[in-house]
């Protein structure tokens, strides 16, 4: 692990100007045949009464203000049973179609969480200032009893030093309340992307399966840099406004998956935290690991019925990251069925942290670590063992840890902002030679997640290290 010599950015007092960005200003739901895509339906047809629904998990929904209003529409049919918290000062009796549609896909009754009963619903230009993250004051962010926010918007303040601090800010409320944030790219490629809130490091960044969305990051200091792979995840609707409630509405699922059944987080160290909220999250149903389980399980090759498929991804180096992903679908399409799978096997220790066990892993699951890097005793690898088979001939991995911002005293927000270099490498066995011949890996400087896709030979013995 190494400090990237990042310095403290300037305490940010004045606004001037701040833009938000609303990406259409209606969305066409079709209920049934984008659930079948991102194997949702499958996975209900295999859980059937015992599918999650979201149940239990609070949310929150920013949104733009059109035409003065932000506010989804609490008496639209689909929002019946639900609670919908004003957390801004917003005219009861004014609605926004675009909020209205994202909530649908989010939390509505057709939704793929319609179990969701409790949403916090703000105008993203007060949640941005007093409503929640405190751009511009030196206070640290507010808390929030949600575990999910949904942001279809895109923006940008008037300074880099300005949007810098609002990432910084989202980035620490992941981290420091595991309050996990799903935001919209652009529409639409650009070389100068929105900053907000898409260059956000501990995020998940929402593109669509057609890959015309926005890609890259915005360039605002020596870590918020631009290059690094946004988005993590795609989506098979014609919007990034549609296709970011969607994956919000997984994380639903997975969190309630993760929440519900504590037996899933065995780590020897730590298998919960508990948040300023004073809500314990359990290792399952962590920021990391729920982003990690969405970007292994995601899908690389698409056979949708819409005409918009992923047939050629990683083709050319242009679209290639160093991370093991593509500019343009990130890890690839939302697959539900996949990232259900890896949550409910259960946490798998490393060989490190395990020392009655061998480090044997299954085809599914996951590891949270919450002592790594070599400081205080702490193990500065971590190993994981398998066999191929007939059943199982390819791997999917992905390593995702969180930057790591100060946050100061609840009075004074310190930004000071520490990136970790992780990385992730597959060694298969040589019977030659006895020895472990490194296979391939993953390893970007600038960046927070490594992921690794790739065919395995029947009966060979792989080890998959953490570095």
């Amino acid at each position: 692990m190494t400090d990237d010599g990042n310095t403290k950015t300037l305490s940010v007092k004045l606004f001037t100007a701040l833009s938000i960005l609303v990406f259409c200003p209606c969305i066409s739901v079709k209920a049934a045949d984008y659930k079948d895509y991102i194997g949702y339906s499958l996975l209900q047809s295999e859980l059937g009464a015992t599918m999650p629904d979201g149940s239990g998990v609070g949310v929150a929904q920013s949104e733009a203000t059109s035409n003065g209003a932000w506010m989804p529409d609490i008496t639209d049919t689909l929002f019946s049973g639900k609670t919908i918290n004003n957390q801004s000062s917003a005219p009861a009796d004014t609605y926004s179609s675009h909020a209205t549609s994202v909530g649908k896909l989010f939390y509505g009754n057709n939704s793929i969480a319609p179990g969701i009963n409790t949403i916090d619903s703000y105008s993203a230009d007060h949640w941005l200032l007093s409503g929640f993250l405190n751009v511009g004051s030196t206070s640290q962010p507010l808390s929030s009893s949600a575990r999910i926010a949904n942001h279809s918007w895109i923006g940008t303040f008037n300074t880099a030093i300005t949007n810098a601090d609002a990432l910084r800010r989202l980035d620490w409320v992941v981290e420091t309340d595991e309050f996990i944030q799903v935001v919209g790219m652009a529409n639409s490629v650009s070389t100068n992307p929105q900053p907000l809130l898409g260059s956000a490091f501990n995020a998940i960044a929402v593109g669509r399966t057609n890959g015309s969305a926005g890609q890259n990051t915005a360039d605002l200091d020596t870590t918020y840099t631009s290059g690094r792979a946004a988005p993590n995840i795609v989506v098979p609707y014609g919007t990034t406004s549609a296709s970011t409630p969607v994956v919000a509405s997984a994380v639903a699922l997975l969190v309630e998956t993760g929440h519900n059944n504590s037996s899933l987080s065995n780590d020897p160290v730590k298998t919960s935290t508990t948040n300023r909220n004073n809500d314990i999250v359990y290792n399952a149903e962590r920021s990391e690991v729920i982003k990690a389980a969405l970007m292994a399980g995601a899908d690389r090759y698409t056979t949708n019925d819409t005409g918009d498929n992923i047939t050629d991804y990683g083709v050319g180096t242009a679209n290639q990251t160093d991370n093991g992903l593509d500019f343009r679908y990130g890890a690839g399409q939302l697959n539900v069925y996949n990232s259900y799978h890896i949550i409910a096997a259960g946490e798998q220790n490393s060989q490190e942290d395990d020392a009655s066990g061998t480090g044997d892993i299954d085809w599914n699951g996951f590891d949270y670590d919450p002592l790594f890097g070599g400081l205080n005793g702490s193990n500065s690898t971590a190993s994981y063992y398998l066999t191929a088979d007939g059943s199982h001939s390819s791997l999917r991995a992905s390593l995702v840890w969180n930057i790591d911002i100060d946050g100061g005293t609840a009075a004074d927000f310190d930004n000071d902002a520490l990136l970790y270099d992780l990385d992730l490498l597959l060694f298969e066995y040589d019977t030659l030679t006895s020895n472990w011949q490194l296979l391939s890996s993953s390893h970007s400087r600038i960046d927070n997640t490594e992921n690794l896709w790739l065919s395995l030979e029947s009966g060979n013995d792989y080890m998959l290290q953490v570095a």
